[in-house]
């Protein structure tokens, strides 16, 4: 829904009118340029509703200016708007269009589809789904049944260590299968054959023992602890990144239109702490990947054999899992984009993006709206 607000620009002191697009948000930190001097201005937005709905400016709020002929500036959070558009109805003024502009004849239904699926599950599945994991992480398996019988009609209750290990996962799996999208299925398939690798290398004892050793020095808990808190964290920040989506569903041939724009949040902070917790944590997790691989080819999980993979940038491969775990992510990742069927996973997981918004330089210009630092000092949109 868009609102009108008209405020008074703390820097050149002229009033100036804000059309701006609210939604349900436990808190939306967002920016307004004014629209004669381009200050950009802080605000916040919460509220599930529009009764409880609250917009604070870190600017003088006016009574509301409703003439067609004063400045005005366009501001969605959750859709890109254009910084400079001076007309009514030009491509970044009226979120609804832009979004249907931008995805292009027949694609709307589907990303309105998906951004409605997701804040469902968001609100209403993954609190349920938390509580199951909370006490599969504590083995409380009375509450864990309990929590998993209010969540799924089809819950079993089941007894033996991989059954509830099992249901756990596959949970939070269709918890964050309703909060993403369905259109890259590079994870889904890295899983699907990590697994059926994990079952061939169950037919050796090497990979059963080190396994057990696995468990029994805390790392495989401890991850599980890591993986569920960094997806905790994630859906937490749902609002945060969720309009991500957009490019997946545009056709290759309109994200040009993009550049025009810029989604105006204030959560650069936010959202780069994520990234790079949530990609040290999943380079965590290619052990196991690594593991089964070494296993069917080789017959032992720390055996890397001799040829170097492409782009480890390596001398010589490392000699255990435990070298392996101290490589660098690049060099980890190599290993696994070798590995037919999971080159699409390895390419989720982007050095380039990492370190143009993780390193220490970055910075979110708000007059931009561009991401700068010493390694992309022409800055990233």
């Amino acid at each position: 829904m868009m609102t009108l607000y008209t405020l008074r620009c703390p820097g050149c002191e002229e009033p100036f009118s804000v059309r701006l697009g609210i939604g349900p948000s436990k808190m939306t930190r967002f920016y307004v340029p004014c629209a004669h001097c381009r200050l950009p201005i802080r605000g916040r937005s919460h509220g599930k509703d529009l009764e409880s709905h609250r917009v604070e400016f870190e600017a003088e709020s006016l009574p509301s200016e409703t003439s067609l002929e004063a400045a005005f500036v366009t501001v969605d959070p959750n859709v890109p708007s254009k910084y400079n558009a001076t007309q009514r109805g030009e491509l970044g003024t009226f979120p609804t269009m832009t979004l249907i502009h931008l995805v292009g004849a027949g694609r709307g239904e589907a990303l309105f589809e998906v951004l409605s699926r997701g804040r469902t599950a968001v609100e209403e599945l993954w609190p349920q789904v938390r509580r199951i994991y909370e006490y599969y992480l504590v083995e409380d398996w009375k509450h864990f049944d309990k929590a998993g019988k209010a969540a799924f009609n089809d819950w079993r209750t089941v007894s033996t260590t991989h059954e509830r290990a099992t249901m756990a996962h596959q949970a939070v799996g269709i918890a964050a299968a309703a909060i993403t999208d369905d259109i890259d299925d590079s994870a889904g398939r890295y899983l699907h054959r990590v697994l059926a690798k994990h079952t061939s290398a169950l037919r050796f004892s090497t990979y059963i023992h080190s396994a057990r050793a696995d468990v029994a020095s805390g790392l495989v808990p401890g991850l599980q602890r890591s993986v569920f808190d960094v997806i905790d964290r994630f859906i937490g920040h749902f609002d945060a990144w969720q309009m991500g989506v957009l490019r997946r569903v545009m056709p290759p041939d309109r994200l040009p239109l993009l550049r025009e724009l810029t989604l105006f949040r204030d959560e650069f902070d936010v959202l780069r702490d994520l990234y790079q917790q949530g990609f040290e944590t999943v380079c965590k997790t290619l052990r196991f990947a690594v593991a089964a691989q070494n296993t069917v080819k080789r017959q032992s999980p720390g055996d890397f054999g001799i040829d170097l993979p492409a782009g480890a940038n390596l001398k010589a491969n490392p000699k255990s899992l435990n070298a392996y775990d101290k490589l660098a992510n690049a060099a980890r990742l190599a290993f696994v984009r070798q590995v037919p069927g999971w080159e699409g996973y390895g390419a989720l997981l982007n050095n380039r993006t990492r370190n143009a918004i993780g390193h220490a330089t970055a910075r979110h210009d708000l007059r931009t709206g561009r991401i700068f630092s010493d390694k992309e000092p022409d800055g990233v949109q």
